[in-house]
Order: structure tokens, then sequence, then C-alpha cells
């Protein structure tokens, strides 16, 4: 700010003085000051028919009218009535006193009694303006006579220096002073108010009612000093005021001007093309470096001891604004972290790898307001990157597309392993592609999915909610939201793979059904919960007849082949709840939870059927003209309680079912000894 003698009476507090006096309350009053070598220049926020134009009917040569009364009036040190072109009277009082930096005083914007009706018509159509709503306007005006004028000058002239006959500095010091009382017992209202809306209200109070302000508004940044601001009415205008662009609002502020910067009428009209106000006084809201709002006075104007007070109000102001923002940013942080625990919780409780695909991609949407998205990874060959889970578009479309690391942005994201932030894909020369039609926005985010320190996919997200441009800050969350997530990521991969080596554990690798481990494992399982809950349980051994002679006849790889038929003969006949194992060789067995013997006889003999119907090649030259199966039957309680028990009663029943002729169905029974039998059928059918 510029130095001031604080001590020089401003022309607005004089103007307070005399405007406190009845018979001036009709007139527009300004003041003008000499200029060096030229005419006087005007200093008010009060105009008169002139420059600027207080009504639409003003013209040029009420200028011209008015420097011309000014220049009688200080060359005669006198009062002069004169009458602009448009007919309203007007007086140009000469001032003279040492300490004041002005030399005339101007009133104006009253009427003659009679009113010129030709001089309308003639302005009207001079303006293209209705002649009945210009004579309508001009008839509102303060009527007054020459001779009233008159004496009212004169009266001015008396009255200025009695004004500062009385100790006008005193009067002036004193309001001071009660103002500054005032906004020491507004600061704890100021420190402890608890929103952004509490405080302006609170500053907009003070400043209006102190200082006499009809309008005033704030201009809040949205993100940050050079987002976008929004501006709110918060005396005297209404609230919602829109938005300007976070460079034309610090453009208001030179970068040599550090106080408050006054705004005249076309810059106002540039920056607030929707307010009819003709002047604006802003002032930053800042604290250090930090720019947190800027405060709008719209036609104020604020004499240099009061603008003091006024950035004592604004940086408090200021200053609670900074402590808002610290605690609106550390209870972000906090409910930031409390929401990625929340979600890290929920990953860490999904099952399978495609539902966790799926929430990893809707909570990041989520952390920064994003409508869509794809997550992809890298597949084993490292050389495309494939959509896993999509947001906004079709997944099954989504992942018919393919990605060439290294290509495109996902892919160049994914080659370089660095996150790219792009606020206009457009203009951005990292970018500088045309945007696609299905995306709203033209601004997006890409982030690296990373193992340690190699990268596996690529999270992007678009298109914000509220139309927005992604930031830094959803940038920093995202990073965390994504290095926290490859861990889960990571998990599920193990998991996945565990259960693969598990599954080859536990599988035939040749029909593909479960193997003899699996199937005493189970069996113990099964058999536990038939003596927890007095189950039934059923075991099933089924034989292919005659397969060595089938396998020596057609070759190993169509035994291979009718095996793998058999297998899955067994799968779709057996029930949903029967577990069909490979036994070894061409025997199979089947558990039959819950099932008794006699139950168990029906799914024997359809699965015994369907094998008898399967064709298989050259079965013709079996000594049955066909293969089949023979099948033995044990259960539980009766035949056993344990699983190697339960086994040997079911192969001693296929034995039997061996030695009667094959291709049939035996029960177990305890009529004949196990071990006998079991020999018996062996040596009759030249087994070992």
């Amino acid at each position: 700010m510029p130095h001031v003698n604080l001590t020089t009476i401003q022309p607005v507090e004089l103007l307070e003085a005399l405007k406190s006096h009845q018979f001036l309350a009709p007139y527009h009053l300004t003041f003008c000051c000499d200029q060096d070598g030229g005419m006087p220049r005007y200093k008010s926020r009060f105009t008169v028919c002139g420059s600027p134009r207080q009504y639409h009917f003003c013209t040029n040569s009420c200028m011209l009218a008015l420097e011309d009364a000014v220049g009688r009036a200080i060359a005669g040190n006198r009062p002069v009535v004169f009458q602009c072109s448009v007919g309203l009277l007007n007086f140009a009082v000469p001032l003279r006193a040492g300490d004041i930096p002005f030399t005339c005083l101007i009133g104006g914007g009253v009427r003659d009694k009679s009113i010129d009706l030709a001089r309308m018509e003639s302005l009207a159509a001079a303006d293209g303006m209705d002649a009945f709503a210009l004579l309508a306007e001009f008839e509102e005006l303060p009527v007054a006579t020459v001779d009233e004028v008159e004496e009212v000058a004169r009266k001015v002239q008396e009255l200025v220096p009695s004004l500062l006959a009385r100790n006008l500095h005193s009067q002036i010091f004193e309001k001071t002073m009660q103002r500054l009382t005032a906004i020491s017992g507004i600061s704890t209202g100021i420190d402890t108010a608890e929103s952004v809306c509490d405080l302006m209200t609170l500053i907009s109070e003070t400043l209006g009612v102190l200082f006499d302000i009809s309008k005033i508004a704030v201009l809040i940044p949205q993100n940050g000093p050079t987002s976008p601001y929004t501006v709110k009415g918060i005396w005297g205008l209404q609230q919602d005021l829109g938005t300007i662009p976070g460079p034309k609002a610090l453009g208001m502020f030179p970068r040599d001007r550090a106080g408050c910067v006054v705004l005249q009428e076309d810059e106002c009209h540039s920056i607030f093309p929707d307010l009819d106000v003709s002047q604006a006084t802003c002032l930053r809201l800042a604290s250090g470096q930090a720019v947190h709002g800027i405060l709008v006075l719209f036609d104020a104007s604020i004499p240099p001891r009061e603008e003091l007070l006024v950035s004592l109000v604004t940086g408090k102001a200021a200053t609670q604004l900074a402590r808002m923002r610290e605690k609106d940013k550390y209870t972000s942080e906090i409910a930031q972290a409390r929401e990625l625990l929340t979600m890290f919780s929920a990953l860490s409780r999904t099952e399978s790898k495609d539902q966790l695909n799926e929430q990893i991609l809707g909570m990041a949407a989520d952390l920064v307001d994003a409508t869509c998205g794809s997550l992809m990874f890298i597949d084993e060959s490292g050389s495309q990157l494939k959509i896993e889970s999509a947001l906004g578009m079709n997944l099954h479309l989504a992942q018919s597309m393919v990605v060439q690391v290294g290509t495109g942005i996902a892919g160049k994201v994914a080659a370089s392993g660095n996150p790219l932030l792009v606020n206009d894909i457009e203009k951005d020369r990292r970018v500088g592609t045309p945007n696609r039609p299905r995306f709203k926005t033209k601004s997006f985010v890409s982030i690296p999915i990373k193992l340690r320190e190699d990268t596996i996919g690529v999270l992007n997200l678009s298109d914000k909610k509220n139309q927005g441009i992604f930031t830094d800050a959803d940038l920093k969350i995202l990073i965390t939201f994504t290095d926290h997530a490859s861990i889960m990521i990571e998990r599920a991969l193990s998991i996945e793979r565990a259960d693969i080596l598990e599954q080859l554990s536990i599988t035939d690798h040749l029909t593909g059904l479960y193997n003899r481990r699996f199937l005493k494992r189970r069996m113990e399982e099964e058999l536990a919960r038939s003596i927890r809950h007095n189950l039934n349980l059923t075991v099933m051994l089924i034989d292919l007849d005659h397969f060595k002679i089938y396998n020596d006849l057609c070759g190993h790889l169509a035994g291979d082949r009718a095996l793998k038929r058999t297998a899955k003969i067994l799968s779709e006949t057996a029930r949903q709840m029967d577990v069909v194992t490979r036994f070894g060789g061409e025997e199979f067995c089947i558990i039959l939870p819950g099932t008794s013997k006699k139950e168990s006889i029906f799914v024997a003999e359809r699965i015994r059927r369907e094998i008898e119907g399967e064709e298989f090649p050259h079965e013709e030259n079996l000594p049955l003209g066909r293969l089949t199966a023979s099948i033995g039957i044990a259960s539980f309680p009766e035949d056993g309680s344990t699983e190697a028990s339960l086994v040997k009663a079911a192969d001693v029943a296929l034995y039997r079912a061996k030695s009667d002729g094959r291709n049939r169905v035996i029960i177990a029974g305890n009529s004949v000894d196990d071990h006998e039998q079991i020999s018996r059928f062996k040596t009759a059918l030249n087994l070992p």
C-alpha cells in the first residue's frame, strides 16, 4: 500500500458529515481536486450528472457544463449554480482549507419543476428510448428551484469551514476508535467460528454495519488457489453467484500490489457480468503465501484509515480460514485413513479374484468420485493388457479389448510404471489426443498396479460426478490405495496358485476326477459326520470288466479314452452330493453320503446300465461283446466304521460280482468270510 497521511481528512469522511444535514439529503455530492495543468479530477462514490453517468439520459455535454461551472467557481471563489444539458440543477462550491485534498464540492441530481417535453423527446430519440419511460424516470427526481439550489450552495460554503472548525479530526478519530472497539469485540467470534458460512456471516455483518457497505461477496477456491472460485453473496446480494476461473480471480491483484485493489466499472462487469455495480474493492483473505479467498466490497469507497480497520477484520478472518483449512485437512486425512482401513478390511475378506478386482475398481472410484474406469492386468506373455473389471461400460465388451504394453495411454503407463494425471486430454502434451465420445469430461487418471517393483496392471478412472478435474490430492490417495490393494492382489494370486497346486495334488491327471489321496481324506470326514449325526454312508467300487484285454487289443490310447468316457459317465450319472474318484487303474470309487444300501442300489444300477449302453470302439472283441462294469457296495455302519474296513467290504462285494459273471451289482454281506471269499475270487479269475 502506498504511504498515505492518515491524519488527512478524506472526501468520503467530509461527505458523511455533510450528508448528516437534512437540507443536503436530496442531492448527490462529490468532490474534485486540481490536477497540474488540467481540469479537476473527481473523487467519491457519490455521483452527479456527469461522468460517471447517474441516469440513462445523461450525455457527454453534461460533463462540459460541469467542468465549466467548476472552473468558474474556483476562479471566482464563489458558489456557482448551473443547469446541465438535460435540465438538471447542480451547484459547485469552492473549498479553501489547508488540510483537505480537494478544492470544490459538487452537488446535483435535482430538477426544475417545469419539464421541457421537447427536450425529453429529443433525448429519447437520441438514445433509442421510450419517451414515456424517460419522462417517468425524470419525474421521480427531487424538485427544486434555482433560488433553492443557490441557497443550498450558500449554506454549504458556510458549513464546511464550521465543520472543520468543530474539529472534524476529533470526530473522525472518535468514530475510528468506536469502530476499532467494535472490531475488537467481534474478534472472539471470528476465532471461534466453526464453519466458513458462520465466519462469512459475521464478517459481512461487521463490515456492512460498521462501514455502511451495501453489497459484499466472497470468492472461495474449490480445490486450491488456481482452481475455480465459487462466488457467494454474503451481504445485500443473492447467495449463489456462480463461479469464475482461478487465474481470472487471482488476476484481480497485480503482482506488485499487496493491499486492496479497486476495480472500476468496466473491470467489474468483466469479472461480475451479472451484477449491477460500478466499483469493487477487493481484499485477499490470505495467510503467508496461501490464498484462502477474496472479499469483494461493491460500490464502497474505503478511506486509508478505514482500509486499515477493514484489513484487521480480513486478517483475522484469513487466519481463522487457515485454521479451518488445516482442521478440515486433518479431519479429511483421518476420515480417509479410516475409509481406507475399512476398504482394506473388506478386501481381505474377498474370496474370489474376480470379486476382488470388482471391489478394487469400485472402491478406487468412490475415493475420487469417478463414474467410469477399468482395472487392467498384463497377461502371462507380458505384452498385452486385458480388462478384468469395468465401471461405466459393458464388461463383456471391455474384456474383449486388448491394449499392447507401450502403446496407448494405459499401455504407456504399464511400460513406464509411472502414474498419469491429465486435466485435459486434448491439450496435455503427454497425450494430445481427441477425447472419445463416451467420456463426459477430458480429465482422467491412470495408476500402475505394482507387486514390489514389477508392474502387473493399470487402474484407469475418468468422469468425476461433478464434471470437475482430477487433482494431485486424488492422485495421492489413489497411489496409497493401489499400494495396499496390490498386497491383496498378490494374496489372491498366491491363493489361486495354491488352489491350483492343491487341485493338482488331489486330482487324477487323466480323468480329472479326484484321486485316491482325496478319497481317503474325504471318506474320513464323511464317516466322522455320519457317526456324529447317526447317518448312513455307502461306498461303491466300480471296475471295468476285461479292461486289460481291451487295453491290449486297442492300445493304451484307446484305453485312456475309454477311462475318460467312463469317468464322464460316472460324473454325470452320480448324484450331485456323491463324490466320484479314480481308485486306480480301471477301478473307480464313489462315496454316497447319507445313503443306505437299498438307496444305493438304484444309483449303482443306473451307472451299470449307462456304461453297458455306451459304445466303445472295438468292444465287440471282448468276451462279453461289449465293455461293462462290475460294482461292489458296502455301507456304514453294518459293513464297517473305518475308511479301510468299508473299502475292504466293497472290494469283497466287487470280486463277488466278478465271480458271478461280471456286469452286475453286488452288496456286501456277512455270510461269507471276507478273506476266504477274496482268495476264492482271485483264484477263479486268475488274478494276482
